[in-house]
């Protein structure tokens, strides 16, 4: 309620230019007996909310109505002219209001005016609020009609795309299904023919396998023929071994001889050697003395020199004939070394395995590292003993 509704003595503005000019003496209601009469018994104010004239009220439902001056009905109950008998009583009509009745008329009728605007005021917002709510739906549902066709468009675009897709899909599938088809039919066909390949495969095995079989017998019996002569070469080898220890105990001893005589032939030498200055010294004593030696002790010391001649020669002959018999031994025994390997290579290399190739590789390699040891040997045995065997005469062609 603003300040031009409030009249100058406190009393709220009705709006639409009514007001209630409230001085003090301007008129008193009273009566048949004298009893005042109240604001709430004036015609046209009732104590259900009733609403004065020309004003815009709302009733329980928040209705908004206007109420015009005829449209007031006249309540002869109420009326301020009567009294109790029912009877009028002009003169009893003074004019004036005494202070207490006015401000109490003046209090109710503030109050109901008061409850007036707030009901007012209550149905302007909810009016407000109905036009905002009314807006808001109206642009809510304009969008969601929108909204709506957008919806039903986009719909119209999936069923569109869903019944080309389904399309594809059934044309995809038949095509799928005819080249299904054709690969299973290729595939049948493709069985078909491995299955008689197959087939021809199976029964050339067979005949493998049969002749597997005889080649494993055939091999079998060879096998059982190899392990025979096998053992007969380990009995040989055996017997080789035992050989070549007694041609080494053998060679031992020739050595052990060899050198005895070779230290015998250095004393003999040695002896030889004092004994030619024995005779040198001895005849350097008969020279000195002349005649004076007899020819007995003479023909003694010629006798005894011509006996150590012989004996020196002797041992000569028996050194050299132990080192020829010596070089003889081991010149056989290297044949006897070469001759132990079978005759036939190439027969041998295609009985033998990969691994028997190689191992017998391995051990003809280890002969052969033994056989130039040994042939190293003699050479310098015989560069030491007998260079002239090595040299080369000019009379060979």
């Amino acid at each position: 309620m603003t300040e031009e509704e409030t009249c100058s003595s406190g009393v709220p503005s009705l709006g639409h230019g009514l007001e209630y000019d409230l001085w003090e003496g301007q008129f008193q209601i009273v009566g048949v007996d004298g009893q005042e009469i109240i604001g709430d018994s004036l015609n046209g104010i009732s104590d259900d909310g009733g609403c004065l004239n020309g004003l815009h009220c709302a009733d329980d439902d928040d209705n908004v109505f206007s109420i015009e001056p005829d449209d007031i009905e006249h309540d002869d109950q109420h009326d301020l002219y009567k009294d109790r008998n029912g009877n009028r009583h002009d003169k009893q009509i003074i004019n004036g209001v005494k202070n207490r009745l006015k401000k109490a008329w003046c209090a109710d009728l503030n109050e109901k005016v008061q409850v007036l605007q707030e009901q007012m005021s209550v149905l302007t917002d909810n009016q407000n609020h109905s036009d905002e709510r009314y807006t808001r739906a109206k642009q809510e549902n304009a969008t969601l009609q929108a909204r709506v066709l957008m919806l039903e468009e986009q719909l119209r675009e999936v069923e569109l795309r869903a019944q080309e897709k389904l399309q594809d899909e059934e044309r995809r599938h038949r095509e799928l299904v005819a080249r299904v088809d054709r690969e299973k039919q290729l595939q049948v066909e493709n069985c078909a023919i491995r299955l008689q390949s197959l087939e021809l495969e199976n029964s050339s095995l067979r005949e493998e396998a049969a002749r597997c079989r005889a080649q494993a017998d055939k091999l079998r019996a060879e096998v059982q023929r190899l392990e025979e002569e096998q053992g007969r070469n380990e009995a040989t080898i055996a017997a080789l071994k035992e050989e070549l220890e007694t041609l080494n105990e053998k060679e031992r001893t020739n050595s052990e001889t060899s050198q005895a005589n070779q230290q015998l032939i250095e004393e003999l030498t040695q002896e030889i050697e004092r004994l030619r200055a024995e005779h040198r010294e001895t005849l350097e004593q008969l020279k000195s003395r002349g005649n004076g030696v007899s020819p007995t002790a003479h023909e003694q010391l010629q006798a005894k020199f011509t006996q150590l001649r012989e004996d020196n020669r002797r041992l000569q002959e028996a050194h050299d004939e132990m080192q020829a018999l010596l070089l003889t031994k081991r010149v056989e025994e290297g044949r006897s070394l070469l001759l132990t390997g079978h005759q036939s290579l190439a027969a041998e290399l295609e009985a033998m395995s990969q691994d028997e190739v190689r191992t017998a590789l391995k051990e003809q390699q280890e002969v052969n590292a033994k056989l130039r040891a040994y042939i190293d040997d003699i050479l310098l045995n015989i560069v030491d003993n007998y260079p002239e065997l090595l040299e080369v005469k000019g009379g060979l062609p």
